[in-house]
């Protein structure tokens, strides 16, 4: 089942404890180990299932000394991740094991990540990954998570950025502030209590990602948004993938990102994840930013 998903992205304090999380405990794939194109002293962390499949992949900034969020006026909030068919009780005794504390309800676990991000397994009516897509670790491919589900996003105007999702992509919310995209997936918009500004810090979420078919459907987008007035940041070449970032009126970060070309543009797909990886364009400056690294904790 496609998913409007592409990736959510979020910040981390400790790159070794956040990728030890998210390969070893949660069985995603390291698919790319490369830099913020925006901070070229911040590494950039991709995981998701062996192929870092569009709508699997959860991807953090690696920022040390990072301090204390403060999710106030607007910020997005959990990682939501589908697990197949009978693969609950699975993951309720694999969490336990390494002591991850659990909040546990008929179909869903929820728990905290080491940078105290929400990540929530839904175990859903699907059956496992394709055998081509189970990432080589030790949770057995029918169990494998599928990808990403659902994430909020926490406005002080929640139909303001109803409206919007709904004049750019014709993307209608309930009245319980719900966008569904199909059977398991969707989108909460969540009113939030306080004036007070939000303040990024240890697993803040910088951006939640939707999927865009090709180049000419994002160029398409690109102009509806500009013919409708949004707050539009960028349309930039990732080198992975094509993006277009607009600020949603409640001033949370969405992008809209391409299905191509992927992560093999820079590396082949048996080793992904496994060395520093700079997309071509930044190719010729790898010295220097290799040398301008921040230097990480631990």
């Amino acid at each position: 089942m496609m998913t409007p998903f592409h990736h959510i992205s979020l910040l981390t304090k400790d790159g070794q404890q956040n990728a030890a999380f998210y390969t070893k405990t949660l069985g995603l794939r390291f698919v790319k180990n490369t830099v913020n194109q925006e901070n070229h002293r911040m590494l950039h962390y991709y995981y998701g299932d062996y192929t870092g499949s569009p709508g699997t992949v959860v991807t953090f900034f690696v920022v040390p000394h990072l301090g204390h969020r403060y999710d106030n006026d607007h910020f997005i909030a959990t990682i939501g991740l589908k697990i197949p068919a009978g693969s609950f009780t699975f993951w309720k005794d694999r969490l336990q094991e390494v002591g991850v504390q659990l909040e546990l309800t008929d179909k869903q676990i929820r728990f905290n990540d080491p940078d105290d991000v929400t990540v929530i397994l839904t175990e859903v009516s699907d059956g496992p990954l394709p055998q081509a897509r189970w990432a080589k670790n030790d949770i057995p491919g029918r169990y494998q998570i599928l990808g990403l589900n659902s994430s909020e996003i926490h406005v002080k105007d929640p139909q303001a950025t109803a409206a919007f999702f709904e004049k750019l992509l014709d993307w209608q919310t309930d009245d319980q502030g719900r966008i569904h995209f199909n059977e398991t997936d969707f989108v909460d918009i969540l009113p939030t209590d306080t004036a007070e500004e939000m303040h990024m810090g240890r697993g803040s979420a910088d951006h939640i990602a939707f999927a865009v078919s090709d180049d000419e459907s994002l160029t398409a987008l690109h102009q509806k948004a500009k013919a409708q007035g949004w707050n539009i940041e960028k349309m930039i070449s990732r080198g992975y993938f094509k993006s277009l970032y607009i600020r949603e009126p409640g001033g949370n970060r969405m992008e809209f990102a391409t299905m191509a070309p992927g992560f093999t543009i820079d590396e082949p797909l048996e080793s992904l994840g496994e060395s520093f990886a700079l997309p071509p364009f930044l190719a010729d400056q790898r010295a220097e930013i290799e040398a301008n690294l921040y230097p990480q904790e631990g």
